[in-house]
C-alpha cells in the first residue's frame, strides 16, 4: 500500500534536497587534449586516493579510445575537481587522460584497429602530421567541481559513475555493433525459434540480457570452427560472426537456417526434455555447447543416427561428460575440443 504524504513529509524532503544540492556546484570546460597531456605531466593534476586502485585499461580499450578520437565519435565526459591549491583532482577520466599522454608521448603502438586498421603499428608520430595537429588541438568537454565541493561528494560522484546500470553483455554489445551484418540478423532471429526457447528454458531476465541470442551465436561459432578456437570466447564469436557476414548470401541464409533448426528438431525429437540443464535447473554454456554442437557434428557423418533418451540420460551421466562440462578451465582450447568431440563420438558409436 502506498504510503501517504503529509505536508511535513514535502517540507522534510525539499530541505534535504535543497541542502544537498548546494553541496554540487561545477562549470563546464573545453580543454584542448595538448593542454591535458601536458598538465598531467606537471602538478596541475592530482590523482585520489580513490581512483589510484582503478583497474588500468587493457591495449585494445586504448586503441579503441584513441580511434575513436580520430574518427571523431563523441567521448564521455570527464570529471575534475577544483582544489584549495588551485590543482584539479581527477574525478573520473584518470585512464583516458593517461591513454592520451602515453599516446602522444610514442609510449603507445597501435596495434589492433577495428577500422582505422591502416593504423596497425603506429604511433602518435607515425600519423600524418595533420592528423597529429587535429588530436592535439581537438577539445574534451570537462566538468570541473569547484572547490567548495567536499570530498566524500566527489567519491560519491565517482562511484555513480562508474557502478551506474548494467554493463552490456558480449551478445548485448555484439548485436548492436553488428546490427547490419546479415548473418547476426539471422541469429537474432533463429535465437528466437520456439523449438529452441523450449529446449532451453532460459528465464525472463536470461532472455532481457540476450542469452538466447549467446547461445545461438556458440552453437554457429563453435560447430563451425572450434578447431581454431584459442581461449577466449566473446573475441572468437566476435570474430566468426563478423568475417562470415562479409560473404552471406541466401544461401548462407538457408544453409545455416536448415543446420540449426535439424539439430535443435533432432534434440527436441529424441532427447530428454531437459537436457540442457544441470541438476540445478540452469543451462550452463558449456553443457549446451557440448550438447549441441556435439549432436551436429555427430549428424554431418550420420543422418540417421538411431538414439533415445535412455541413452542420453546414460551419456550425461558418465563422469566423463560431467568433467568435462564443468566451468573449470571450459574456455581452455583443449577442453572446448574434447568436451564437443565426446558428445559427437558417443554418438556415433556408442560408450567406448
Amino acid at each position: 500500500m502506498k504510503k501517504a504524504i503529509n505536508e511535513e513529509g514535502l517540507k522534510k524532503a525539499t530541505k534535504q534536497i535543497n541542502l544537498l544540492q548546494k553541496q554540487v556546484d561545477y562549470d563546464t570546460r573545453d580543454y584542448p587534449i595538448k593542454y591535458l597531456v601536458d598538465g598531467f605531466g606537471t602538478d596541475l593534476f592530482v590523482i585520489p586516493d580513490y581512483q589510484r586502485k582503478q583497474s588500468i585499461w587493457l591495449q585494445h580499450d586504448k586503441e579503441r579510445f584513441i580511434e575513436s578520437l580520430i574518427l571523431g565519435y563523441p567521448i564521455p565526459l570527464i570529471f575534475l575537481s577544483d582544489t584549495e591549491d588551485g590543482q584539479l583532482e581527477i574525478v573520473d577520466g584518470l585512464q583516458r587522460i593517461t591513454t592520451l599522454k602515453e599516446f602522444l608521448n610514442d609510449e603507445l603502438t597501435l596495434k589492433k584497429m577495428d577500422k582505422l586498421t591502416a593504423l596497425e603499428s603506429f604511433k602518435f608520430t607515425d600519423l600524418p602530421l595533420s592528423e597529429q595537429r587535429r588530436l592535439q588541438a581537438k577539445s574534451l568537454r570537462v566538468i570541473v567541481l569547484r572547490k567548495s565541493t567536499d570530498e566524500e561528494t566527489r567519491i560519491d560522484l565517482f562511484n555513480r559513475i562508474n557502478t551506474s546500470g548494467t554493463n552490456a553483455n558480449p551478445a548485448e554489445i555484439r548485436g548492436g555493433s553488428q546490427a547490419l551484418n546479415k548473418f547476426m540478423v539471422l541469429i537474432k532471429k533463429l535465437a528466437n525459434y520456439k523449438p529452441f526457447l523450449d529446449l532451453v528454458n532460459l528465464s525472463d531476465n536470461k532472455l532481457k540480457r540476450q542469452e538466447n541470442v549467446e547461445l545461438v551465436s556458440r552453437f554457429f561459432a563453435f560447430a563451425h570452427n572450434y578447431k581454431n578456437f584459442k581461449h577466449d570466447v566473446s573475441p572468437f564469436v566476435d570474430a566468426y560472426i563478423k568475417i562470415t557476414g562479409t560473404k552471406f548470401s541466401s544461401t548462407s541464409n538457408k544453409k545455416f537456417t536448415t543446420e540449426f533448426k535439424n539439430t535443435v528438431q533432432f534434440i527436441s525429437d529424441n532427447y530428454p526434455q531437459r537436457i540442457f540443464k544441470n541438476k540445478n535447473g540452469q543451462t550452463p554454456r558449456v553443457r549446451f555447447e557440448a550438447l549441441i554442437v556435439g549432436t551436429f557434428l555427430a549428424l554431418q557423418e550420420n543422418n540417421s543416427l538411431d538414439v533415445d533418451e535412455d541413452f542420453i540420460n546414460k551419456m550425461v551421466a558418465t563422469n566423463d561428460f560431467k568433467t568435462l562440462t564443468t566451468s573449470d578451465g571450459s574456455n581452455s582450447n583443449k577442453k572446448v575440443a574434447a568436451r564437443i568431440e565426446f558428445v559427437k563420438n558417443y554418438l556415433l558409436h556408442g560408450e567406448s
